[in-house]
Order: C-alpha cells, then structure tokens, then sequence
C-alpha cells in the first residue's frame, strides 16, 4: 500500500488544505438514525456545563412531550474538571416537559422525573418496598431517603430495557432522520462509513438507506455487514448459515453496498471486551468453521470483533484451518478492535490477507479498570506503533455511535497525541500525522474493497475531499482534534459548507 499522504493546497480552495474524505472503519451510524430525531450528541465536549448546554438546546428544539435521548458516544470521564454524575434535577431543568434519557457509553445512564414516571419507577421508595417490583430492579440508583437521584446503573441489561420503551420513529422520520444525520456525519469530516450492522438494529433501515439512495441520493457512502443480532444458539448459527447461502455480497453500487458478516457472527465463539477473553465448547467452534466457510464459499468478507490475544488466537487458528480447504485470503476478512492484538498474531493476520480494523472508544472512556488489569501494559492497547510497523493493511475508527465518540479528528487526534479528551495520557504507542491519515483513509478503502474509488486524492477515484479550516499537517498537535471541515465533497458535490 503507498504510505504516502494526500495533502494538497490549491486555487480552487483558496489556499486552503484539501484531504482525502475521511472513512470511518466501524460506525453504527444506521441503527442510530432510528433514534436520531431525539438525540443529543456529545462528541467530543469535554467539559460537563457544555453537555448540560447542547442537552438543553436539544430538548428545546423538539415538539412538546417528545423524549430527549443521548444514547451513548460519551462519558463523564472524557470531562475535564467536574466530572460529577448529571442529577435528577439538573436533567429536569434541562427538559421539564418531557422524558429525558441519557446514556454514558454501554455503562450506565441518568433519567429525570418524566422519565422515571414514564416508566412507572417511584420516584421515592415507600418504607419496606422493594425495588424488585419494577422491571429495572435495583439498578435504580437511590439516596438515604429512598428518592432516586437519577442514575440507573446495570450495564448492557438495564441499557437493552430501556430501549423498550422508547419512543417508534416512523419510516418517514427515519427518512428524515438518515439525511439529518449525514448531514452532521459530513459537518465533522466523514464521507464514508464501515456499518457493522449492530446488535438491535431493524433491517429495514438498509432497506430505506437504498431508498433514499435511489430516490434522492445519499450523502455519505455506507458499506455494511450481513448482521443486526447476536447469534448464541446452534439455531442462530443454523439461521445465519441459511442467510449466508442465500444471499450474495457486493451487489450494490458505490453509496450502499452488503459486503461482510459480522460483527458478531457467533457470540459464543468470539465474542469478548477488553477486560475479558472468550473460552469456546469445541461445539461452539464447530459452529463458527461451519459459518466461516458459508461465507468463505460465498465470496463473503468476515469482520469479526475479537480484543483478547487468546480470543484471537481461537479466531486465527480456525481461519487458518478453513483457508487450507476453502481460500479466504481474497476476501479480506478481518478483526475488529483488537486491541491487544500480539506482534505474532499480526503476523498470522499478514500472511492471511486479513486487515485489522481499530477504534477510539479509549480517548472518552474510563480506562483505570484497564491500567487495573494490564498495569503499564494498558499504555499499548492497541499497540499502534506495533501495527504499522508489521506491514498489515489496517484502518482507524471510533465503534461509535453508542460505545464511542464519533468525530474522526478526535480519532486523529488520540492517535498522533497518545491523549484522552481529559487530557490524560493513555497511550505511549503513537503514530505520526501521515501514517493516522493513511489509516482513516486508505487504509479503510482497502478494508471495503473501495481502493479503486475512495481514500485519495487523485484522478479516476470519486472526488470525495475535505476543505479543513487549518491545515492538519502544521497545526500544533494538541488542535488537531478542533479541526473542521469549512467543506464537504462527495462525488464532487459539495455536501457540506461552500467553495
């Protein structure tokens, strides 16, 4: 792959410097558009009286009784200063007159009274009642008096209840909700996203994606997975292998294309965090061989999440045993997030044709229980240092919308500082400017098979560029993260901003 970058300043710009449209290698940006009319994003803001702010500017641009959400992309740690839970009051001043939901990350999220009443939680325990006796149990966080102080806490579990209750989008707001939300996804820099589908998500978005790519074109280019639920059961592996065989990847065109399984293709096999790797049944394995040669023999691409050596290790070596009896290295199968891939697991991935797909969730989330586990070592995960040096083709990106922020030159940023929002340093493993550029760009075209129109700058591709308001080359390294497109290009038109 040519590592050289693509920078340019020209006439036509002003003078101005001109990057390649930047790609982003893992975004649930489709599910979250079934949401996005309500949303409130807090990408990037780093202090907790600005989120406070765009949570009340949000509640106040919605038509009354309407939910306010911000489901996830944040988390107080990526704070400066105050770093304090959002209390019960505060979010019912800053939405008095409808529910409010605010999620922090997958970890936990914070209510206001509307919301609470909504979902017939008391606001005040009464003497010798249990908790137990609504659906969210004791995951209602309550002070020495029994009144709730709006936090609720419980994870994934607690997280998946809620999103019960929300509110339906219909096919019209979606419609309207996918070009909104393109159009802030072109206002932060990106022109095109890798979709992994994502745990929850309705598969007729896609189907409404290609409408609106067909009917009034799409400003942002998506190429997504073959997902949207996390098979456990033989069942759900014997269902997914059906799906595989009668479908066929790669019919779509260059704004929506169906190009991979994953990212969860078989959750017991794979599927694991940061703190945690996953043991597979010799069942279990059974089941991922026989999914991964469906796909191997349907010319799929395989993203798989997988963060742990040992859990990569189970991923490897079974590639390794479907390729000697179904070719895969053509495909460009892949792992996403990695982040504690080893320099021989790089190696094996090389050899394989694999790409290696990393994400950004570190710079805004709470990484003491990781420093907890790992000690120093938590300073190298991931080890980006380590992966541009083994010569495998990988890419950059955040695992947003939920689970991390999505603004591309925080990634940039993280990547070329070592720093967090906060202004902690968390990583010692750094890359320069060009070689993090290369990454959110051409590294991700290769990844979607997109070498031949997208990640650079140069006759025959499809013109999709950036104007910056700073040149990202020459700023100090610390304001590489403010940096913002003054205009959008895809296809040539411009999307965003003006010439």
């Amino acid at each position: 792959m040519d590592r050289s970058p693509d920078r340019n300043r020209d006439s036509g710009s002003g003078g101005k410097t001109v990057i390649p449209g930047l790609i982003d290698d893992h975004n649930h940006v489709v599910r979250a558009t079934e949401y996005w009319p309500n949303e409130a994003r807090l990408d990037g803001v780093t202090t907790r009286g600005e989120a406070l702010q765009i949570l009340q500017e949000k509640a106040a641009s919605l038509a009354p009784g309407e939910w306010l959400m911000s489901l996830g992309g944040w988390s107080e740690v990526q704070f400066a200063g105050d770093r304090s839970d959002f209390t019960l009051e505060e979010l019912d001043a800053v939405a008095p007159d409808r529910p409010a939901f605010i999620q922090s990350v997958y970890h936990h999220a914070f209510g206001n009274t509307a919301w609470f009443e909504a979902m017939g939680i008391p606001l005040v325990a009464r003497d010798g009642e249990q908790e137990g006796s609504t659906e969210f149990g004791d995951s209602v966080l309550r002070d020495a008096n029994g009144r709730v102080t709006g936090r609720l806490n419980g994870g994934f579990p607690m997280i998946e209840l809620a999103l019960q209750s929300f509110p339906e989008v219909s096919s019209e707001q979606q419609t309207d909700a996918i070009v909104t939300a393109f159009e802030y996804l072109n206002s932060i820099g990106l022109t095109t996203v890798y979709d992994p589908a994502g745990v929850g998500i309705r598969r007729e978005s896609y189907t409404r994606l290609r409408e609106i790519a067909d009917n009034q074109g799409l400003t942002v280019r998506i190429f997504h997975t073959l997902g949207g639920s996390m098979p456990r059961t033989p069942q759900d592996a014997r269902d997914l292998i059906l799906e595989i065989q009668s479908s066929r990847p790669f019919q779509g065109d260059a704004f929506v294309d169906l190009i991979a399984v994953g990212e969860i293709w078989f959750a017991p096999f794979h599927w694991d965090s940061t703190l945690g790797s996953t043991e597979p049944t010799v069942d279990d394995t059974s089941w991922a061989r026989q999914i991964m040669i469906a796909a191997a023999e349907g010319g799929w691409s395989l993203q798989t999440h997988a963060t742990q050596p040992t859990t990569i290790d189970h991923v490897l070596d079974l590639i390794t045993q479907v390729n000697s009896v179904q070719p895969m290295r053509q495909l460009r199968w892949s792992i996403a997030h990695a982040d504690n891939i080893t320099a021989e697991q790089l190696d094996r991935a090389r050899h394989l044709g694999m790409n290696i797909l990393l994400r950004s969730n570190m710079v805004m989330n709470d990484r003491q229980p990781v420093f907890d586990a790992f000690g120093d070592a938590a300073y190298d995960m991931p080890p980006l240092r380590m992966i541009q040096d083994s010569g495998v083709t990988y890419g950059l990106g955040t695992d947003g919308t939920k689970a991390a922020q999505i603004n591309p030159f925080v990634t940039l940023w993280w990547a070329v500082t070592g720093k967090a929002l906060n202004g902690d340093v968390i990583q010692h493993q750094t890359l320069t400017r060009e070689e993090a550029l290369i990454a959110h760009t051409r590294g991700n075209a290769l990844a979607m098979f997109q070498e031949q129109n997208l990640g650079a700058i140069k006759p025959g591709l499809l013109a999709d560029m950036l104007v910056l308001d700073r040149d990202y080359l020459t700023v100090p390294a610390d304001e590489i993260k403010d940096i913002r497109p003054i205009t959008t290009i895809v296809g040539g038109q411009v999307v965003y901003g003006e010439l």
